[in-house]
């Protein structure tokens, strides 16, 4: 399906001025409105009338604009036999726990979204089997701002960084890398109701407008991630940014929860960890590309997903203390759905 297909066309009487237009755009199309905040942010115009050149950003915006401004070449040869051989070991390990424990057939999911157990996956292997999808992946950096992942994610693009973890990182690593973007994210796109149920999240997600502290939170926990994962930053540097993060979630903690904190949440009780069905099945991307805890997952506490899980914060350094379950895609459907009425309140 190409994005032309899936986005509801709005048509304009010809009285219509810029401005009105625009503000119809706001309201129907999620990738406008994440644009136009961005405008007012850099200008810092908040809180007063758009301005021409704001109309002129936000009208001639597109998807291809974003992908640019974000997409790097993979440079596919230059991973080095190590990285294959931790691709190797990983997913070789990761087929040995999750068969028969998730929410597609695990092997032909692998398999049908491009990858295969013996190298790094290609960004070519990978768009030739996502075509058939109506979705592409990108390669990344790494860390992208959450509203930019989220409106990818809206126009059905995966963005994957191209690093991989080492060895001596397999159980765990703070940043990005393309095990946990490509072995965990990629095979659930093999099924039809989830990719529905990611873009339509992503819809929600890129409607919603950061806060100053939504921002800094991010900030400040990419910083002590990108640190963490050189190996060589000092305690006092490593010390200093986690005081920081501490102070802003005190303050976080300390306000009503912001609307992106809630979309955040749901995103990573479902997306990162959630399970489905009677079997409680996983589909979540952070145990489809952890051995450690995909070993021990049904070891926790599993609750019944509803909205309230938007109520319970996560800690992204440790293994989940629970998981929420969806009892169908339907359920699934539902509490999206529930969250949506709610941004949109």
């Amino acid at each position: 399906m190409h994005k032309e297909d899936r986005v509801r066309r709005v048509e304009y009487p010809s009285e219509i001025n810029r401005e009105q237009r625009l503000k119809t755009l706001i309201q129907t199309e999620p990738f406008f409105r994440i644009r136009v905040i961005k405008i007012q942010r850099e200008v810092r115009e908040e809180n007063s009338p758009l301005t021409e050149i704001a109309v002129n950003t936000a009208e001639t915006s597109s998807l291809e604009n974003l992908i640019s401004q974000y997409a790097i070449s993979q440079d596919y040869q230059a991973y080095t036999a190590e990285n294959h051989k931790t691709w190797q070991h990983a997913t070789a390990e990761l087929e040995g726990v999750l068969v028969g424990n998730t929410a597609v057939d695990y092997q032909a999911a692998f398999e049908q979204t491009g990858m295969s157990v013996d190298s790094v996956p290609s960004l070519e292997s990978i768009n030739t089997a996502l075509a058939r999808f109506g979705w592409q992946a990108i390669v990344v950096e790494g860390f992208i701002p959450p509203d930019v992942f989220m409106t990818l994610q809206a126009n059905q693009v995966l963005p994957i960084t191209k690093s991989i973890r080492t060895e001596s990182q397999l159980g765990y690593t703070p940043v990005p890398d393309i095990l946990h973007e490509a072995a965990g994210h990629l095979p659930m796109l093999y099924h039809e109701e989830y990719r529905r149920f990611l873009r339509t999240l992503g819809e929600i997600g890129a409607s919603v407008q950061l806060t100053e502290l939504d921002m800094r939170l991010y900030e400040r926990q990419k910083a002590l991630a990108e640190l963490e994962a050189t190996g060589d930053a000092s305690p006092r540097q490593l010390d200093s940014i986690r005081t920081e993060i501490r102070q802003a979630v005190e303050r976080a903690n300390s306000q009503p929860t912001s609307t992106a904190r809630r979309v955040a949440r749901f995103h990573w009780w479902t997306v990162e960890y959630g399970l489905i069905g009677p079997e409680h099945q996983i589909y979540g991307a952070g145990l489809l590309s952890s051995v450690q805890e995909a070993r021990r997952f049904r070891d926790a506490p599993h609750l019944r997903l509803s909205i309230d899980c938007c109520e319970r914060s996560f800690d992204i350094d440790n293994v989940q203390p629970i998981y929420y379950v969806a009892d169908s895609w339907d359920h699934l459907h539902q509490e999206l759905e529930s969250l949506g009425n709610r941004v949109a309140a």
